[in-house]
């Protein structure tokens, strides 16, 4: 809504919106919650999203950290790469420009390589599902906008 309303009455548009984006909360503090997404309305309304912290789970969060979620470790030891490559690799697929930060020489050197590889189709479907599965119920399809690869729309609602 702000965005929206932002754009109804700037005369200079933005060209970019900068977000916290992570597999968890793709887009903003609480996308995952949210019925419509950031993401997709910026895309649409032709701003660049640029995606920071994608490896770093929110402050607050109860979730495993991105680098130790079982489904990115599965698929980065499938492909030879390293979780951080696998997150990284994901947001610019999704369309993201990326801010990937190490002060290790190995860090950098590890994030210069986001480009040589491609994430399979159903590996971005499983990483994508991760914001429904971490905000989504027994019973209750969350977000609305993610599609529900793991089924948990499917299973009996929670008492």
């Amino acid at each position: 809504a702000q965005l929206e309303e932002l754009f109804d009455f700037a005369r200079v548009k933005p060209v970019y919106l900068q977000n916290k984006f992570s597999p968890y909360d793709p887009g903003s503090d609480h996308e995952a919650r949210n019925q419509h997404s950031v993401m997709e309305w910026a895309l649409a309304h032709g701003l660049t999203v640029v995606g920071y912290s994608i490896i770093k789970p929110a402050k607050t969060s109860y979730y495993l950290e991105p680098l130790q979620d079982p489904h990115v470790s599965e698929i980065a030891g499938r492909i030879g790469r390293s979780p951080s490559q696998v997150l990284h690799r994901w947001a610019l697929q999704l369309g993201l420009a990326v801010i990937p930060r190490s002060s290790r020489r190995e860090g950098i050197a590890e994030n210069a390589r986001l480009f040589d590889f491609l994430l399979e189709e159903a590996d971005m479907r499983l990483l994508n599902g991760l914001a429904s599965l971490s905000a989504g119920t027994p019973g209750r399809r969350c977000p609305a906008w993610a599609e529900d690869v793991y089924g948990l729309g499917a299973l009996p609602e929670a008492m």
